[in-house]
């Protein structure tokens, strides 16, 4: 039968060993701050030793960092992105508007400059709606009325000619019935010669035609001008000569004696924008 351990001596040789390493740990930081060779050369070598564990330590936990930095940085990253891309959308803002505030006014200088009116008073306006009802396709409704003055009759141009007439007003809207409209019909001159005939709509956007009062032996060539206003007791003033269009094809009709004219309008009325509303009405 083996004898059990004495506990009391088993307690002093633990005191023992521990004082041991006590006074040798003492004696170690003794020597090293006092620069003893010895030690200095084997904490560095020991320092050698250990740097390709350390090395491998970093290189092995770098990614483990990272990913910690990443996380922890998340949110201020987010915060970042999200204010560059506030600013992005604001500066993309700024911009849109102010091409469209100089495209605007690039529209205005142009129908503010409209040589065949000269000083006939005038009311700039905005085309604000195609058609005003199902039952017409021949009418546009612009964005300014009676309160300004404007009146059943007032013809409506751009610079490129003439657009129609004002047939509906009411205090801040008004509805103008397109030259295109076949019920359209207004007196023309033609040419150099100021030839005088009458011309309507034909539905469409591209051709108006002229199929009274051009007679056989009137000089009319392709490319003339064709001019509404210019004739007395007409729906256009009389002093004005609003342009139309050019002559594009001439057919003679030799039942009715007279000189059939095709003519292509100047008027872009798919792109129909600022509009200018003349304060004349024809009289009654």
């Amino acid at each position: 039968m083996r004898p059990l351990s004495q506990p009391g001596k088993n307690r002093q040789r633990s005191r023992y060993v521990l004082l041991v390493i006590t006074l040798l740990t003492i004696t170690i930081i003794t020597l090293d701050a006092r620069g003893v060779p010895m030690i200095s050369s084997a904490r560095d070598s020991s320092r050698d030793a250990l740097a390709p564990v350390r090395s491998a330590a970093r290189w092995v936990t770098t990614p483990f960092r990272n990913a910690w930095n990443g996380i922890t940085g998340y949110d201020e990253l987010r915060e970042e992105n999200e204010k560059l891309r506030s600013e992005l959308g604001q500066d993309t803002a700024n911009a849109m508007r102010e091409r469209n505030a100089q495209e605007e006014l690039a529209k205005l200088k142009e129908q503010l400059n409209i040589s065949f009116l000269g000083s006939t008073q005038s009311q700039i306006a905005r085309v604000t709606s195609g058609a005003s009802s199902n039952f017409s396709d021949y009418t546009v409704e612009i964005d300014k009325g009676s309160e300004l003055g404007l009146a059943v009759g007032n013809p409506v141009v751009t610079k490129g000619g003439l657009v129609g007439r004002i047939v509906r007003v009411t205090t801040k809207r008004s509805v103008v019935q397109l030259i295109t409209d076949p019920d359209f019909s207004v007196g023309v001159t033609v040419g150099a010669d100021q030839n005088q005939g009458v011309g309507h709509g034909t539905g469409n956007t591209r051709t108006f035609i002229v199929d009274r009062g051009i007679d056989l032996t009137d000089e009319v060539q392709t490319k003339d001008s064709v001019f509404a206003g210019g004739i007395e007791n007409s729906i256009m003033p009389p002093d004005l000569f609003i342009p139309i269009g050019t002559v594009d094809k001439i057919t003679p009709d030799e039942a009715a004696r007279v000189q059939v004219l095709q003519v292509n309008y100047t008027v872009q009325f798919g792109r129909l924008d600022v509009v200018q509303v003349i304060k004349w009405v024809p009289a009654s």
